[in-house]
Parts: C-alpha cells; sequence; structure tokens
C-alpha cells in the first residue's frame, strides 16, 4: 500500500478512524446522531479513494479553522493527520 493523500480531520473523527470509538459524541446528546451521521457520511466517501488511518501526529494542527476533511465541520479546533492508503 502507497499514500495517496494526506488529510486532516477533527478529534471526533480521529476517534472513530482509530479506534472506531464514537463514544466522546455521546457528551452533547442533541447532536450525537447527527455528528454520527456526518462521520460516517465522510467516511463512506473517503472509503471511496482508499483505506483512512491515523498519520503522523507531529503534522496536527493545534487550531485550525479549516473544515474537517472528513465530516466536514466547520468548527474551530484541533485537526489531526490521517492518511488515505491505496495500492
Amino acid at each position: 500500500m502507497k499514500v495517496l493523500d494526506k488529510i486532516k480531520v477533527c478529534c471526533d473523527c480521529l476517534m472513530v478512524i482509530a479506534n472506531g470509538d464514537y463514544t466522546s459524541l455521546a457528551m452533547h446528546p442533541e447532536t450525537e446522531d447527527k455528528r454520527r451521521d456526518e462521520i460516517d457520511a465522510g467516511l463512506d466517501r473517503l472509503a471511496n479513494i482508499g483505506h483512512v488511518a491515523c498519520g503522523d501526529s507531529v503534522n496536527d494542527d493545534h487550531l485550525s479553522h479549516h473544515a474537517c476533511e472528513c465530516c466536514e465541520s466547520e468548527l474551530a479546533g484541533s485537526r489531526h493527520e490521517c492518511v488515505l492508503l491505496g495500492e
């Protein structure tokens, strides 16, 4: 496998990519289902390109105003490097 692209994702997406862990979404029950749907839609879209995996934490942005490249959330916050792997 080779790196096809590098993307930056929010903390919620990172936990799902790394561990399949959606539990942090429960901290905000009023938006939990919406966020799960946004993350799943983003992962489905990215799966059409390649396999998503965690990247190098050295390249994380600790405060970013750029949209998450997975769920497309525009909330400011940390963005973590992930990679799209493919043949």
